[in-house]
């Protein structure tokens, strides 16, 4: 069901739907019927074997029969009486084969042996001179039997004979007369003509203390001789077992099968079979062309409920298509062009309904609108997926400072308009970056920015986004300022600084006017971060707790310093870029000050102004006085002369902001 509403279309799934019931219905009845004539199609040709095979022992019968005639007429022939009389072999083997050229093919052989088992005359001359095994058998088995008459199947020089045996009485009997028919290919033809199927006689021979397949021989058929090769192949590994319709595959396709045994039984060292085979081609032709005409009544039903199908699914899913293409529009943003109502059913209470929800989408799209020009984004969404209420939550927040430096100098000569051209290009460009490294801009407070990183959603990674983030505004800053001067305006600096820590996050204000903020020492400590950057005469300033939640980057430590209104000392840095993108020349330099800076707070006086000089001195003219090492070269220059207390920890303090 699942992937029936995986359908878009609300018509699709109507036909799928349809399919889906109507199809599994015509299926089943194709199957059951196919099912039925192929049961039928294997009844039918298991009644043609059963009825081949039936005809093949009677006609047998009939041969043995008719060969019983011949052989007793010899008893009664005058002729050959005399000539038996005689006792020449030869003058009794010319009688005997003129009365086999009067059976008219019904008899191919004669042998005649005494009663006890002497041969007399053999017309086949198989060569032995007394009747043993088979042939002393039968004839044991005739003098047992009550009217003197014995029948078998024996082979002759390869080939089975049916063969049978009557005593000679002249007038007691004085002899006996074996006569026998092979069944060879004429035999097979003439069963063939009878039950329209095909006939082979087959020979299994297997030595019975060898394991492997018997041998089988053909020894005659109505197939033909590469259909003989593919039957003897098969039998060979199907063995004769098998009591019931057998499928074989010939070279014309699969033929029914069915064995008779005429001689010796399953494991037997020599066993001949009759092979009665009935082809399914004709049945299969029949049963392909109705099943040709059924499949094409089944696609004319499918066709002909598919168009009433659409034909319902039109009346239908007009309106409501009608209405989804209003939904789109809706989605796109387009609130207007009001859907007509022309129904009172339920698709028309659907419409009446859009249309509301797009009245109602307008306005708060409205608000939506005002509210993100207001504040961010993120903070835009916060306020409208919730339920607004003062209070906040304690999180982890990395919160960024970036000011103007000197702004209040620089509008001092600059008229209104363009000082608000400037602050805006400044802003838009330092928001952008802000918001493209997953920062959320919480005020704007003149031409200071407040930025969030974690609130108020956090994410992996805030501090080092907090981080990359000031070294991307100090990039911008440089080709704002490019831009500023090709007009004709002025170039401008920025501070920024940057901690990490505990605030409240949440809404304050009143029940009637909010806004989302965090609050906390943190936002205090990165502001005055922020501003000692103007002390320090360096673009940014970072705390040492964001330094240790943003690895991967290049850090220079500024100074152990007591910031306005705090009373424990922060380790202050600057972040000079990634790692592996930052010069060895800046590499050695931050090196050089971190040795000053270690002599600096040994009081080791005269080595850290002699490398804060070094350092000064590979400054350009102009930019000594305004960097952090002329900063520590004062500072060095006023604590040499000064005795220091005992507890003197290099703590910097700061009383103003």
């Amino acid at each position: 069901m699942s992937s029936l509403f995986a359908f878009r279309s609300f018509r699709t799934r109507l036909l799928v739907f349809l399919l889906a019931l109507l199809l599994p219905v015509l299926l089943g009845i194709y199957v059951f019927v196919n099912r039925e004539n192929n049961a039928y199609t294997d009844d039918t040709i298991d009644s043609y074997l059963q009825l081949g095979a039936d005809v093949f022992d009677f006609t047998r019968e009939e041969h043995k029969n008719t060969l019983l005639t011949i052989t007793s007429t010899m008893t009664r022939d005058w002729g050959f009486r005399n000539a038996f009389g005689t006792g020449d072999p030869f003058t009794i083997i010319d009688a005997a084969d003129n009365i086999l050229m009067r059976s008219l093919g019904a008899a191919d052989m004669m042998l005649i042996a005494s009663m006890e088992g002497e041969v007399i005359i053999d017309t086949r001359m198989q060569g032995f001179e007394k009747l043993e095994g088979e042939w002393r058998a039968l004839m044991d088995a005739a003098a047992a039997s009550s009217d003197g008459i014995g029948d078998a199947i024996i082979t002759v020089q390869g080939i089975p004979y049916q063969i049978t045996v009557i005593p000679l009485f002249l007038p007691t009997p004085v002899a006996w007369i074996f006569g026998g028919f092979p069944l060879e290919n004429r035999f097979a033809a003439t069963v063939k003509q009878s039950i329209v199927s095909d006939v082979s006689i087959v020979e299994f021979t297997q030595d019975a203390l060898a394991q492997a397949l018997p041998e089988v021989h053909v020894i005659a058929s109505t197939l033909s001789e590469a259909n003989q090769q593919l039957l003897r192949a098969q039998l060979q590994q199907a063995g004769t077992t098998s009591t019931g319709t057998q499928r074989i595959a010939l070279s014309d396709g699969e033929y029914g099968t069915l064995l008779r045994p005429l001689y010796g039984q399953p494991g037997d060292s020599l066993q001949i079979v009759a092979v009665i085979q009935k082809s399914y081609n004709e049945n299969m032709e029949n049963l392909e062309a109705f099943q040709s005409v059924l499949l094409q009544f089944y696609l004319a039903v499918i066709a002909i409920s598919l168009i009433a199908v659409i034909l319902l699914a039109r009346s239908v899913t007009r309106p409501i298509l009608n209405l989804a293409r209003r939904v789109r529009r809706i989605e796109a943003g387009d609130y207007g062009q009001a859907v007509a109502v022309t129904s009172q059913d339920e698709i028309g209470q659907l419409a009446g309904s859009i249309n509301t929800m797009a009245a109602g989408l307008a306005e708060k799209e409205k608000v939506r609108d005002l509210l993100g020009k207001v504040v961010s984004h993120e903070i835009a969404e916060e306020l409208l997926s919730k339920t607004i209420a003062l209070g906040g939550e304690e999180r982890v927040v990395t919160v960024l400072f970036a000011d103007i430096k000197g702004f209040t100098s620089l509008c001092e000569n600059l008229a209104p308009e363009a000082v608000l051209t400037l602050l805006n290009r400044y802003l838009s460009e330092i928001t952008e970056v802000i918001e493209r490294h997953h920062g959320v801009v919480d005020k704007y407070t003149g031409d200071s920015v407040m930025a969030l990183f974690g609130a108020p959603l956090s994410r992996p990674g805030d501090a080092s986004n907090a981080i990359a983030t000031a070294l991307a505004i100090q990039s911008t800053m440089a080709s704002l300022n490019a831009a500023n001067l090709a007009q004709g305006m002025l170039a401008i600096e920025a501070g920024i600084g940057i901690h990490t820590g505990l605030v409240v996050a949440g809404n304050l204000g009143s029940k009637n006017r909010l806004n989302y903020t965090v609050i906390g020492d943190s936002v205090n400590l990165s502001a005055r971060l922020e501003g000692l950057t103007r002390r320090y005469h360096v673009p940014n300033i970072v705390s040492e707790a964001t330094r240790l939640e943003a690895p991967g980057f290049v850090y220079r430590e500024l100074d152990l310093v007591r910031v306005a209104g705090k009373k424990e000392p922060v380790r202050i840095f600057e972040v000079l870029g990634r790692e592996g993108e930052v010069s060895a020349q800046v590499l050695q330099e931050a090196a050089a000050f971190a040795q000053m800076l270690a002599y600096y707070r040994a009081q080791d006086w005269q080595a850290a102004m002699r490398e804060v000089e070094a350092l000064l001195a590979a400054q350009p003219e102009g930019a000594r006085e305004h960097s952090v090492y002329g900063v520590y070269a004062a500072r060095i220059a006023a604590l040499r002369d000064e005795p220091l207390p005992p507890d003197w920890d290099a703590v910097h303090t700061f009383d103003k902001k």
